[in-house]
């Protein structure tokens, strides 16, 4: 993040508001590869501008008010806007895809037979849930690895042996 200054000096408390500010770009996953801001003053206006590449997207934003610290949140807010709308195009854009898949012949389009069941769901290290797992062969245990923190299925091979699957 490079913040400047024209025609003014950037005082170490506007930028921690600023950097505070661009924080909350955080929530759309993405870390911007540049992020230059420029803060300047004429007058009794203050301007800023902001030039933002993300995945070489390219994204910038100018407002302008009478106070900096509103001039900022001016900013940030068109930024986000920018950035959730691009976010949002790519996720429509992938979603019309699975609309094209033909359907699956033979399947029932009613649902209602359909039980869910949301099990819990034990944390265990890999050897424990090797000595939960059952002797048949076909056997599944789910549980979270206490090692990684990732959901892990263990699976009894017809064989008799043990399969992890990370998914």
């Amino acid at each position: 993040m490079k913040i400047t200054g024209r025609h003014m000096d950037v005082t170490s408390a506007l930028k921690r508001y600023i950097k505070s500010r661009f924080e909350r770009l955080e929530r759309y996953d993405v870390s911007p590869d540049r992020l230059e801001i420029v803060l300047s003053v004429t007058k009794h206006q203050h301007t800023a501008e902001v030039v933002c590449s993300i995945r070489g997207k390219r994204f910038q934003a100018k407002t302008s008010t009478t106070e900096m610290y509103a001039t900022v949140d001016q900013l940030v807010d068109r930024l986000d806007k920018q950035i959730r709308k691009h976010k949002e195009r790519r996720i429509a854009h992938k979603g019309r895809k699975k609309t094209q898949l033909p359907a699956t012949v033979g399947a029932s389009p009613d649902l209602n037979d359909l039980k869910i069941v949301r099990p819990k769901i034990a944390v265990l290290s890999r050897k424990e849930a090797r000595d939960r797992l059952d002797a048949d062969p076909g056997a599944m245990l789910l549980f979270t690895c206490v090692d990684s923190g990732k959901l892990q299925i263990l699976r009894r091979s017809e064989t008799g042996h043990v399969v992890l699957i990370d998914p």
